[in-house]
């Protein structure tokens, strides 16, 4: 079904001699101060549904992102960056946190629910609790002011995503990345104006339904690889709207920028299409570069395991504000700087919440080194892949190397069982035929 533009919510707020050498040194104090580089300004790029090796910096055989290939090869690219889950409320939330979905509680997002209570009038959503200090609120405390476009309704207000920002404004039904970067260009001279912002912008295109985008769809041989033609396509014009922007407001010279997804999407890689389903890399391995406008680690690759929980450490890092000692994440900047101790050792986790056919179904992975491991109950699947052997896990190594996969599993329980965890609130949303035909409309409602 076609997706089209409309409302947004409402934003939330959201003696000579002695005289001479003072002048002489006020003097220099300001060129000093002239010659001192300002704190960048910071945003944060999130491409719905966008897979990693759908893009060419990280191996992918066509060009469907030429400017983010520029930023890459300008800036710092983790070769092995991982969500939290595969669905974006889930997800979003840890990286705003930096706690897993099981710390933070917001489990699912509307789709979920929506399949799990859809003869109800209304929705009740997980919160992220309050208690808790999300990005925005930390850069806010930091002296940032803060802005937030969301071209996805999971990333609102009814799920405590507003905390913290200036302004946040999220969309009911899709307005593409044209519709975001118009919404940006309103706000240009407030940005000009801020001594320093934060800037959260989540882009939505390559989500499905998949639009051909011309000029860059081209049309397969293969009539079953027209989803995935389109799905490039969508990524090569969301590609040239952030070049778009990127150009406007400066941020070669200003900005500190950073790329991610919320999660990825399937394309039969394992039987299902997609995402929500299931942890397999093709939904849970996401992009992630950052790019310094000092031209810091230009060309640097990072090998480590990384998560979108090691965000919030990183620029709580970088703009100096106290480390928070209930985030699970780590600062990068350990990595950057060549402190690679105990990396390989950490263990990362996974979750994903979803019934099928009235059946409620949990998937967790855990990941250490070159191996992860992953539970689906039920009905009690176990498999272990070795992801340098089979990046794309084809082979369950469980038989093979037993005592790796029960090492994982006692890791898993024991984090489930002894992490810190929060309960946050509930939010009922009101299902009128308009809310629905918006949820229906961007494929959350099926």
């Amino acid at each position: 079904m076609p997706r089209g533009a409309s409302l947004v919510d409402e934003p939330v707020k959201p003696g000579m001699a002695l005289l001479g050498a003072g002048l002489l040194a006020t003097s220099l104090a300001f060129a000093c101060a002239e010659r001192k580089p300002a704190a960048p300004h910071l945003v944060l790029i999130v491409i719905d549904t966008l897979r990693a090796d759908h893009l060419p910096f990280y191996g992918y055989s066509k060009d469907t992102a030429p400017f983010l290939s520029r930023l890459a090869a300008e800036g710092v690219v983790f070769e092995r960056a991982y969500a939290a889950s595969a669905w974006t409320a889930p997800a979003t939330a840890s990286l705003f946190t930096s706690l897993y979905p099981i710390q933070h509680n917001v489990i699912t997002g509307f789709h979920a629910m929506l399949k799990m209570e859809r003869a109800g009038a209304s929705l009740e959503l997980n919160r992220i609790p309050e208690e808790l200090e999300t990005l925005p609120e930390t850069l806010k405390r930091g002296g940032y002011a803060t802005f937030g476009i969301a071209d996805n309704p999971n990333v609102g207000v009814e799920l405590g995503f507003a905390q913290g920002f200036d302004e946040l404004k999220t969309y009911a039904r899709y307005r593409s990345a044209e519709g975001v970067n118009d919404q940006l260009a309103r706000w240009q001279t407030r940005l000009a104006d801020a001594r320093r912002y934060f800037l959260y912008l989540h882009y939505f295109d390559p989500h499905a339904p998949y639009q051909p985008r011309a000029p860059w769809f081209e049309e397969p041989d293969d009539p079953q690889e027209r989803d995935r033609a389109a799905y490039d396509s969508e990524i090569r014009y969301t590609d040239a709207q952030l070049e778009q922007a990127f150009a406007r407001h400066g941020w070669a010279h200003n900005a500190l920028v950073v790329v991610t997804a919320d999660h990825g999407e399937e394309f039969g890689d394992h039987g299902s299409v997609g995402h929500g389903r299931t942890l397999f890399t093709e939904s849970i391995r996401v992009p992630l570069l950052m790019r310094f406008p000092d031209g810091r680690y230009a060309g640097r690759r990072v090998r480590e395991a990384v998560s979108h929980l090691d965000l919030l450490p990183t620029l709580r890092e970088l703009t100096g504000i106290q480390a928070d000692p209930r985030n699970e994440g780590r600062s990068l900047l350990a990595l950057l700087g060549g402190r690679r101790a105990g990396w390989e050792q950490r263990v990362l986790f996974g979750h994903l919440s979803r019934r099928d056919h009235r059946l409620q179904r949990v998937t967790r992975t855990a990941m250490q080194g070159a191996w992860k491991y992953v539970v689906v109950d039920p009905p009690g699947e176990r498999m272990l892949f070795n992801l340098d052997e089979d990046p794309r896990e084809q082979h369950n190594r469980i038989e093979q190397a037993p005592e790796i996969a029960r090492s994982l599993e006692q890791g898993l329980l024991h984090f489930e069982q002894h992490s810190r965890k929060y309960a946050g609130g509930t939010a009922q949303v009101p299902l009128d035929e308009q809310a629905q035909e918006n949820l229906r409309a961007l494929g959350y409602v099926q």
